[in-house]
């Protein structure tokens, strides 16, 4: 009995070791299973989700390039000398500028395109042009094995915009490799081969048929997740061993233990990666123990990695006053970055798409909701600009780039995009603008906008067959008041001057014409002390007389300037359109040449333009150019007129006078040519050889005169008058 109670014993104990470690084996099996599932999921997820992020930061890196590169070239077409070039129509001319270009901004193609989208000019590689095309949103283009960021900017000439320009610049392999380091991902031109290597591969900003590929290895992921098969395995065969060996307790102990593991493991999967288990074992449980607190540490090193590069993606958004969101479309929910609530001057939490739409400028949001309505149901992306008011009543100017993401039906899901603070250079081009159009001084227009005004006031004039009057005043002795007061009162009477002319511009007008009927007439500073004025919708050539004479006694009205009283006068000069000239500059030419007609009648005067007046400033320049080498050469002559007393009828003195006869313009009476040196400033040397050369020619007959009693007398002109006058004398 004793022996068979053994036996069943024994049979008992092998069915319950065998029950026993089969159920140890079963379960360590299953879990086994569920926790390997579970990390592969979590590995992979996390791996997807880094790839996901990476190929978001590589799209805003790459726009961000594209949109600095459309801005560098938006600057380059606003350059004064490009639309001068293309405004001339001349294609080697433009090619010429075209290869500067390419120099200066390091391009692979620079090119012009005509207003019809014809290639008027270029430079650069060849067959990248045609690469290219015509389209003129920025984009990537691979072309010959490269991949080139190409953007095409506008050309506004004469206000309207005509021309582009059309550039292309290579994207590196260095310029990869730093969105490389910012994405945290690798960035190619190329997919990667499946070399038996696990790879995630997404593509990003597509290049005319190829695209760029974020890269991401699974390498060390599956490296781990094998380490802890292995070392699971071990461990289960370990416990069964124990089990075997000791009991049921140490099976116990080995369950509690891989249960631990296990419950490590999937807090790991849900994203714990502080989870240690600090095993001190020195078996297969703690070497397992040991991997998945290895595992834990690398992935929460990969972790880190991600939000660094996620902050250093903020902190650049942040530099670049640059936002980006996901709004979706079915419930409304909009996710967006710190910068995109910054720019908004909104809070996130609780602020939505309608908080939003309150903050658009009202005179913006009609147009730019339907236009993003309008994206939405074409499907296309956009980009637009738009102001937003603040709570503060300030406003921004932003600029939006979006897309919009389909489901596999076709629907419209969600907007993706970005949004960029453009107010400060919206300012400084504002400014630029202004500068460029205005003189500093007095801050009327310039020649500039003069130009332009003229123009405008043409078109207008050849509609309406009306004409149009220009009248360029300069003043009289202005040079005097620099030279007598300094150049600071000089200044203070221009913007005295250009106050007094604008407001009585102003008060003449109503004078001709209903304001309404017209514009109002503009004074613009054309440089030193003269002034323009243009009057359009001209009926009457006699309404310019009366628009002169008001501004010109506005001008007469005394003036106290630092302590001094000045009375300013100035000559006008008139021309009108299209009699006196065709464009600005005839016009311009006319009325300079009727101010100085009018100078020389005496100051305050006024002096339309005659065809005549310009053959006599051909002969007063003439006259300047010839003067200035009659007095170098020597070509002057001296003549010495005697002085008779009436009663006796004896010579009592000369006068000595300058004689001009040149071999091209022959006799040159002093009444033409000693105005001339006055106003040129050559009536010094003119004086100075005058009295040198008395001297030289009376230094033998010094005794006659003397006995005679006769005097030689010289003219000096009132220019002369100064404090060097008696020691050049002397001299």
């Amino acid at each position: 009995m004793e022996g068979a109670s053994t036996r069943q014993h024994w049979t008992l104990a092998r069915r319950l070791t065998a029950t026993l470690v089969g159920s140890v084996l079963v379960s360590g099996t299953l879990a086994f299973l569920v926790h390997d599932r579970a990390l592969q999921g979590g590995l992979r997820e996390n791996a997807e989700a880094r790839l996901a992020n990476a190929a978001r930061a590589g799209e805003l890196l790459v726009g961000e390039h594209l949109l600095q590169l459309e801005e560098r070239y938006r600057t380059v077409a606003s350059a004064p000398q490009l639309h001068a070039t293309l405004g001339l129509g001349h294609a080697p001319t433009s090619r010429h500028l075209a290869e500067r270009l390419g120099r200066e901004q390091d391009a692979a193609l620079i090119a012009f395109l005509d207003p019809d989208g014809t290639l008027h000019a270029q430079s650069g590689e060849a067959g990248l042009a045609e690469a290219v095309g015509r389209d003129p949103t920025a984009r990537l283009v691979h072309h010959g094995g490269k991949l080139f960021a190409v953007v095409s900017v506008p050309v506004a000439l004469g206000g309207r915009r005509t021309h582009r320009v059309l550039a292309a610049e290579p994207v590196g392999d260095g310029l990869l490799a730093r969105w490389s380091e910012l994405c945290g991902a690798r960035l190619l031109q190329e997919a990667p081969p499946q070399d038996g290597t696990e790879l995630l591969v997404t593509p990003i900003r597509a290049a005319d048929g190829a695209a760029l590929f974020v890269v991401a290895d699974l390498a060390p992921e599956r490296a781990a997740l094998a380490s802890a098969r292995r070392k699971l395995a071990v461990a289960g065969c370990v416990a069964l061993v124990m089990m075997l060996a000791a009991s049921t307790l140490l099976a116990r102990s080995l369950v509690r233990r891989i249960r631990r593991v296990g419950d490590a493991l999937e807090r790991i999967g849900r994203g714990e990666l502080s989870t240690r288990l600090a095993s001190r074992r020195s078996d297969e449980i703690g070497d397992v123990a040991r991997g998945v607190d290895r595992m834990a540490a690398e992935l929460a090193a990969r972790s880190d990695a991600l939000r660094e590069s996620q902050a250093h993606l903020a902190k650049a958004q942040r530099i670049a006053r640059l936002g980006s969101f996901e709004l979706d479309l079915g419930s409304g929910e909009l996710m967006a970055s710190d910068e995109f609530w910054a720019l908004y001057a909104l809070e996130a939490l609780g602020a939505g798409a309608p908080e939003l739409t309150e903050r658009i400028h009202p005179e913006d949001r009609g147009p730019l909701l339907e236009a993003v309505r309008d994206s939405i149901d074409a499907g296309v992306g956009g980009q637009l600009d738009y102001r937003i008011r603040l709570a503060d009543g300030s406003e921004r100017f932003l600029q939006t780039q979006f897309q919009v993401a389909r489901s596999d039906e076709g629907k419209a899901t969600r907007l993706e995009g970005t949004v960029q603070d453009l107010t400060e250079r919206e300012r400084t081009a504002q400014q630029i603008r202004y500068l460029a159009h205005h003189d500093g001084l007095t801050g009327l227009g310039n020649r500039q906008l003069f130009g332009e005004l003229v123009g405008l006031a043409t078109a207008r004039a050849r509609r309406r067959g009306r004409r149009l009057g220009v009248l360029l005043l300069g003043l009289d002795d202005f040079k005097r008041i620099n030279e007598t007061l300094g150049y600071a009162v000089g200044d203070e009477l221009l913007r005295e001057v250009a106050d007094r002319l604008v407001r009585g511009a102003r008060e003449a007008e109503p004078t001709r014409r209903e304001l309404d009927q017209g514009f109002e007439p503009a004074v613009v500073r054309l440089g030193g002390d003269e002034f323009a004025v243009l009057v359009g919708d001209l009926e009457e050539a006699s309404d310019l007389v009366d628009m002169a004479d008001h501004l010109l006694h506005a001008l007469r009205r005394p003036c106290r300037l630092r302590g001094q009283e000045l009375v300013v006068q100035a000559s006008v000069g008139v021309a009108i359109w299209p009699a006196d000239g065709e464009d600005v500059e005839a016009l311009l030419s006319s009325a300079d040449a009727a101010m100085h007609h009018a100078k020389g009648d005496g100051p305050g005067r006024v002096q339309f333009y005659d065809a005549s007046m310009n053959e006599v400033a051909q002969r007063r320049l003439a006259v300047e150019l010839r003067l200035r080498q009659a007095l170098e050469r020597g070509e002057l002559a001296l003549h010495f007129q005697p002085k008779l007393e009436i009663a006796s009828g004896r010579i009592v003195g000369f006068e000595a006078l300058a004689r001009w006869h040149d071999p091209e313009l022959g006799v040159v009476s002093p009444a033409d040519f000693v105005p001339v040196a006055e106003q040129t400033g050559l009536i010094a040397p003119l004086g100075r050889w005058v009295l040198e050369e008395v001297c030289r020619q009376l230094r033998g007959a010094e005794p006659a005169l003397a006995r005679a009693g006769a005097r030689v007398s010289v003219n000096v002109s009132t220019r002369e008058f100064g404090p060097h006058l008696v020691e050049g004398i002397a001299a």
